[in-house]
């Protein structure tokens, strides 16, 4: 048994070796051929030739650069003019209506008898002028006028004339414009003085007439022309406003007061 063992078991080992060699001659061929065909899937333009320097591809030119422009100041925006600011609005006023009473005081005495057509004059306000409980014209405001007719009483009979026109105030001030026309202001009538002095010359004519010898109409007669005479010698009195009197006038129109 031993014997039949002892011959197997060298075979066994035998065969081992063998197989062993076999496997280690094989791996080198498996090797080479791997190599070849490594070698083989090469490009042949991108191997280099045996025995000489590869040399790569020159890289391209870079492409010029373009010149950068000079940055250009920005045009400054046109912008809108602005619109004009609207006016306020203009105040109306307080209207001083037409017929309003004003009371004046003359500062003097404006006469035919130094005064002639254009001369000037000047009065002050008694009382304040009021509307809608406001004072508008307060007393004390001066008014400006001048003489817009004067006419002299003639020297045998008629009375003197005289108009005067008030022109405007002065308040706060502000000067306003009145346009006022006055009454007219008549002297007093030389009438009755008249009468007298002519019946007078017909009784001193009378009594002549009768110490002469006369008849009486006669004498009457001639003393009517000596006092006729007497009268035309003798002007009527002038139409006088005296300094400090009271002359109240109403507007002719009316005033807006701002």
């Amino acid at each position: 048994m031993k014997r039949f063992l002892t011959p197997l078991v060298v075979l066994g080992l035998a065969g081992t070796l063998v197989l062993t060699g076999c496997a280690k001659k094989e791996e080198p061929a498996g090797t080479s051929t791997d190599s070849t065909l490594s070698l083989g899937d090469l490009p042949q333009q991108a191997s280099p030739a045996p025995e000489s320097t590869y040399t790569p591809a020159p890289e391209p030119a870079p492409e010029p650069v373009a010149a950068t422009p000079a940055p250009t100041k920005p045009k400054p925006a046109r912008t809108k003019p602005r619109p004009a600011p609207k006016p306020a609005p203009e105040d109306p006023g307080v209207t001083v209506p037409a017929g309003t009473a004003l009371a004046l005081t003359m500062d003097a005495e404006v006469t035919t008898k130094d005064k002639v057509v254009g001369d000037t004059f000047t009065a002050t306000l008694s009382n304040d002028v009021v509307v809608d409980g406001k004072v508008i014209f307060p007393a004390g405001s001066k008014v400006s006028g001048h003489v817009a007719e004067a006419e002299r009483p003639g020297k045998s009979s008629g009375r003197g004339k005289m108009v005067l026109s008030y022109d405007s105030i002065s308040a706060n001030d502000k000067s306003y414009a009145i346009d006022t026309m006055g009454a007219a202001i008549v002297g007093k009538s030389g009438t009755a003085g008249d009468a007298t002095k002519v019946v007078g010359g017909a009784a001193v004519g009378a009594i002549l007439g009768k110490i002469l010898g006369g008849k009486a109409a006669v004498g009457a007669a001639i003393g009517a022309a000596a006092g006729g005479a007497g009268a035309m010698a003798t002007r009527g009195p002038d139409p006088v406003v005296k300094a400090g009197a009271t002359v109240n006038v109403s507007l002719d129109r009316s005033v807006v007061v701002k």
